[in-house]
């Protein structure tokens, strides 16, 4: 008892010693995110508006900003698919998918559209007015291509009406 009761304690000396000695100033691994309730909390925290995504049997679960800077809202059906739609006022790989596979770029309405995948998740991105779009979908696995980039198509129309609604 003794033996394990000084093995936990060395562990735990260990790992102080190794978070005092981080290099201050360096930024978390893990980009903060604020839960918010609604889609126009997310456009006050950001300073722009953030568009929205409607598409039948869908519904938002979860508004977020990222780092005070990426607006995303979790989209989910009853089949347990799940859209992220992520708007940030950059013009940059907004994803936050490490390793997808290059899936080609794709004109769509009017933009060239670059898709990809990894495993069950699929990504849209496109940007357009100093802002960049990003739409991941996660358990379209076993439906293929085609929901998914139906799916990224009726946001590249709602963003362009949204844009002209404003």
């Amino acid at each position: 008892m003794k033996r394990i009761l000084s093995v936990i304690v060395g562990v735990m000396v260990a790992a102080g010693v190794m978070v005092a000695c981080a290099p201050a100033g360096e930024k978390p691994t893990v980009a903060p995110v604020t839960e918010l309730s609604s889609v126009d909390e997310i456009s006050g925290q950001l300073g722009f508006s953030m568009v929205t995504l409607s598409l039948d049997g869908y519904e938002a679960k979860n508004y977020q900003v990222i780092d005070g800077e990426l607006g995303q809202i979790i989209y989910e059906n009853a089949d347990g698919r799940v859209l992220r739609l992520r708007m940030q006022k950059i013009n940059d790989d907004i994803c936050g998918v490490e390793g997808a596979k290059d899936g080609g770029m794709h004109k769509i309405g009017k933009h060239e559209i670059w898709f990809g995948y990894l495993d069950g998740t699929q990504i849209a991105q496109w940007g357009d007015d100093g802002f960049t779009y990003c739409l991941v979908g996660e358990g379209f696995g076993s439906f293929g291509k085609e929901p998914f980039r139906a799916a990224a198509a009726a946001l590249e129309e709602q963003v362009e009406q949204q844009k002209e609604q404003q």
